[in-house]
């Protein structure tokens, strides 16, 4: 007689985890404002009782999930900054990995969670902290080329907004819109302006 299989029980953390997950692939689906809590739970095949047993609410819901997948990515970028071998090629790292592809579903989510901001508290304070955390990035990178000799920049935060805000534009448009932009052309913008505010060649980034 063969022994049942000791199942080990998920622990908080891990079904709040699993459920945001979930969540993050209806939200590239449907939309924030589409998605509903019996559309997540149906993805878990579990009762929306227990996504409200985690979560108090679809709006805190919808906000944890969007501050789970941006975390990630930021994790996944900071231990990729880690093996550049100097500032200027760990700037075009940054650069590189906040541009989108035509098609990424990630940007998506990126661009509704805006929209959503409007009409979700918990979802503006979350994509605040996020976009802010965004430009200190940028900065942090140009205050160590700065102490590395390899920029000059009066401004460090000015360019930091100025470089963020650029980037997160005419991404907008690469997401969106067809034939606007192309990826290639955006980053070649991109370079071209933060070379000019750090003192470097456009070609330095090559």
């Amino acid at each position: 007689m063969s022994r049942p299989v000791n199942m080990r029980r998920q622990t908080v953390e891990e079904r709040r985890a699993e459920i945001l997950e979930a969540t993050c692939d209806v939200v590239i689906e449907r939309g924030f404002a589409g998605t509903r809590v019996a559309d997540v739970a149906n993805k878990l095949n579990v009762s929306t009782g227990l996504i409200h047993y985690h979560f108090e609410s679809k709006e805190q819901l919808l906000a944890e999930a969007f501050a789970y997948a941006a975390r990630k990515e930021m994790e996944s970028l900071e231990e990729d900054l880690a093996s550049v071998p100097n500032v200027v090629a760990k700037f075009d790292r940054v650069l590189q990995n906040y541009i989108p592809d035509h098609d990424e579903v990630d940007w998506l989510m990126w661009i509704d969670s805006w929209g959503e901001a409007l009409r979700n508290p918990q979802m503006r304070t979350i994509s605040q902290e996020l976009d802010i955390q965004s430009t200190d990035l940028i900065e942090r990178v140009i205050d160590e080329g700065i102490a590395a000799g390899e920029f000059t920049c009066g401004d460090p935060h000015g360019t930091a907004l100025c470089i963020a805000g650029l980037v997160d534009g005419l991404s907008v448009q690469l997401t969106i819109h067809d034939k606007v932009i192309s990826r290639k052309e955006l980053l070649a913008h991109a370079r071209r302006i933060a070379a000019a505010e750090l003192g470097i060649s456009p070609t330095d980034f090559h």
